[in-house]
């Protein structure tokens, strides 16, 4: 596994490198990559973790600039999930019959049921759970959210992403650097950093219910008020 993760590394360092000689392509390139990755379904095939993480390392050395490429990043996140959302809402649910989306309708009806627990909040959440993040804003067009409603949280929640993929990748490679350590074990660590903070923010009321007995009063009332009716309950 670690020297698939290896390989692949060392051939997206090589591809980013040899971009980031043009700023004009590695724009591109990004802008590109952030639309894919979003597209309904079909950015299942997109490796944007891994790229993104890896920019940012070139960013930290110096070899690309930090603004110009958020926002290319974040501006094509905007674009991938309108492009999602428009194809769910014109075909609603006639998609699960079309190819592609037909081979994937398992996915689909996995993203209507996080679609229908977290209502708008999904378009946010779903957006970092790898699989998921495919689906929802098609889904969102599918079950006719509001395309306004859609927007704004769309917009906002692109350039927390954003940020969220490319600045562990900036911060990571000093650190890496520091102890010897080279550029391609940032898209191993960076993935694992992303993965805890998902966990801990997804599952945070799971969590605080498990380390309870451990916390005595403070604990028990954490407990009660976490178990009151009407609170979200964790799953």
């Amino acid at each position: 596994m670690f020297s698939f993760i290896h390989d692949i590394s060392i051939w997206l360092e090589a591809v980013l490198t040899a971009i980031s000689s043009n700023f004009w392509l590695s724009l591109l390139f990004i802008f590109l990559v952030c639309i894919g990755e979003a597209v309904f379904i079909l950015g299942l095939l997109v490796p944007s973790l891994p790229i993104l993480l890896l920019t940012g390392g070139l960013i930290a050395q110096g070899a690309l600039p930090f603004w110009p490429i958020f926002f290319a990043a974040a501006i094509g996140a905007i674009i991938g999930d309108a492009i999602s959302y428009s194809v769910g809402y014109l075909l609603k649910d006639r998609i699960k019959l079309v190819w592609p989306f037909n081979k994937n309708v398992a996915l689909i009806e996995q993203g209507e049921r996080f679609f229908a627990r977290h209502g708008g909040k999904a378009i946010f959440i779903g957006r970092f759970i790898t699989g998921v993040k495919a689906v929802i804003p098609g889904v969102a067009g599918m079950m006719g959210m509001s395309y306004r409603h859609f927007t704004v949280i769309n917009v906002i929640s692109a350039f927390v992403w954003a940020a969220v993929h490319i600045l562990p990748g900036v911060l990571l490679t000093g650190w890496l650097k520091s102890i010897g350590l080279s550029l391609e074990l940032v898209i191993i660590v960076g993935a694992i950093v992303l993965t805890v903070l998902f966990l801990l923010i997804h599952f945070w009321k799971r969590i605080l219910l498990a380390i309870a007995p451990f916390l005595g009063s403070f604990g028990r009332s954490l407990t009660t008020r976490l178990s009151k009716p009407g609170a979200e309950t964790p799953h």
